[in-house]
């Protein structure tokens, strides 16, 4: 809008500007005398005409472009400017459900006995599938985060954190009932790095809670 009402204060300074032609003042007597050289005249009085016509479309014409490309200039900067805040917004509210999110964890997991408290493998084993319970609705909050990208990977190390503590507590099903011992594998990443390290290094509010759950065999 405010584009639109510039072009249209341009377009007016720039007609009220443009040159305009004298008036003929040629005595009416003497048009007579002189119908050859007024002939003449009146050609090149129209051919001076003719350009200073065109000069001026000219000039309407570039003003006008100069002006749409200096609006469409705006226009988009404003939206990238915009999308930035936008963007930084959703950012932050992601942010503080995550942390939320990991508060109520280590509330729920407080609830629980851990399974380094229980007498025997199997009653380990289900006090580990009642933590990675506890842990579900954590993973529901981090899955459904604008903010993808990292936390998609941070989302995938949580996944992976449950997946091996899931595994240990059917091998400790197994090893109760006459099987072969039971061990924990800390998951790694594809850099074999430590997933429970990892995952340490996000929210403050979740440090505890991923302290406790890397350690099912203690």
């Amino acid at each position: 809008m405010a584009c639109a009402e510039t072009v249209g204060r341009w377009l007016t300074e720039i007609v009220t500007t443009a040159p305009v032609d004298p008036p003929d003042e040629t005595p009416a007597e003497t048009t007579t005398e002189t119908t050859t050289g007024t002939s003449a005249s009146g050609d090149a009085g129209g051919n001076e005409r003719r350009r200073r016509q065109w000069w001026v479309a000219a000039i309407v014409a570039g003003a006008v472009l100069l002006v749409l490309l200096v609006c469409s200039g705006i226009a988009l900067v404003g939206a990238g400017v915009r999308h930035a805040v936008r963007s930084a917004e959703d950012h932050d509210r992601d942010n503080q459900r995550v942390r939320a999110a990991c508060v109520e964890l280590e509330r729920r997991l407080n609830r629980l006995a851990p399974p380094g408290s229980t007498r025997d493998q199997k009653s380990r084993a289900a006090a580990i599938r009642a933590e990675n319970a506890a842990v579900r609705p954590y993973q529901d909050e981090l899955d459904a985060d604008s903010d993808r990208g990292w936390r998609d990977r941070w989302a995938g190390q949580w996944r992976q954190l449950v997946d091996a503590r899931g595994a240990y507590a059917d091998a400790l099903d197994r090893a109760a009932a006459g099987g072969e011992p039971a061990f924990y594998l800390p998951p790694q990443t594809n850099e074999g790095r430590s997933v429970a390290e990892r995952l340490e290094r996000g929210p403050d509010e979740c440090a505890a809670s991923v302290r406790r759950l890397a350690a099912p065999d203690l």
